[in-house]
């Protein structure tokens, strides 16, 4: 079960969603934190109901509320790449997330989420890096 109070924190700026008729509801973190809005709040975002996705098994907005285990650092990451790749790999994750979001994932201040962690496998598949990416360290951690 997640502290209510950070449900609470989190369901005034986070996308909600109110459908309790969907069926991953249960498990999902966007309607838990909906359930937490303040009464003082006169509009909230969430997730339109008529999306073709909503309450659907395969829902675009799910957030599961089981702790995923999720890289943070990439300060070691290019150890064992040659100075080119790095640049390479370096220089298109720059473009993809800016200099700052960059160096906040490197310095471990933003969790890797796996959507994150696909781009940056992808950016060092397309520059010819085949091994596998190497992070900082590993924790257990709600995907927000």
């Amino acid at each position: 079960m997640i502290d209510e109070n950070i449900l609470r924190e989190k369901a005034q700026k986070y996308i909600v969603c109110f459908n309790g008729e969907c069926p991953l509801h249960d498990h999902c973190l966007r309607w838990q934190a909906g359930r937490y809005l303040p009464e003082r709040l006169y509009s909230v975002y969430c997730f339109n109901p008529n999306h073709p996705g909503a309450a659907t098994d395969n829902c675009p907005g799910f957030r599961t509320d089981q702790p995923q285990r999720i890289p943070r650092g990439m300060v070691h990451f290019y150890e064992a790449m040659p100075g080119k790749m790095e640049r390479a790999i370096k220089a298109r994750l720059i473009e993809r997330y800016s200099r700052v979001t960059y160096y906040r994932y490197r310095r471990g201040e933003y969790p890797i989420t796996p959507d994150v962690e696909q781009t940056i496998l992808q950016a060092c598949r397309d520059c010819g890096w085949t091994a596998d990416p190497v992070y900082d360290s590993y924790n257990d951690e709600l995907v927000w």
